[in-house]
């Protein structure tokens, strides 16, 4: 799991968890206090691995399975939440030196 780039202090799981689902919002160590940002190719691994199973499960599994829109719906939020809790773990990210 992603350390600060300064002080190597590890950051806590719903740390990263939360900064994902605000919007990438920064993470500042807690240690040193430098304001980590999420990196753009781990913003591209999110949106990948939410959208992509999403679109295949609402477009392919569920008119197949013949599913209501309704319940399609909540089971891709349903989808995209337990997909996040996952994230944490492959997202990067980066202190920026200003």
């Amino acid at each position: 799991m992603q350390k600060c780039n300064v002080c190597k202090n590890q950051f806590q799981w719903k740390e990263l968890l939360f900064s994902i689902w605000r919007s990438y919002k920064p993470i500042v160590c807690s240690e040193c206090g430098k304001k980590h940002t999420i990196n753009f190719t781990s913003k591209f691994i999110v949106s990948f691995l939410i959208i992509v199973p999403a679109v295949v499960f609402g477009l392919l599994i569920a008119p197949e399975q013949g599913l209501s829109k309704p319940l399609t719906f909540g089971l891709i939020v349903l989808l995209a939440m337990v997909i996040s809790l996952f994230l944490p773990l492959f997202v990067k990210y980066e202190y920026k030196n200003r």
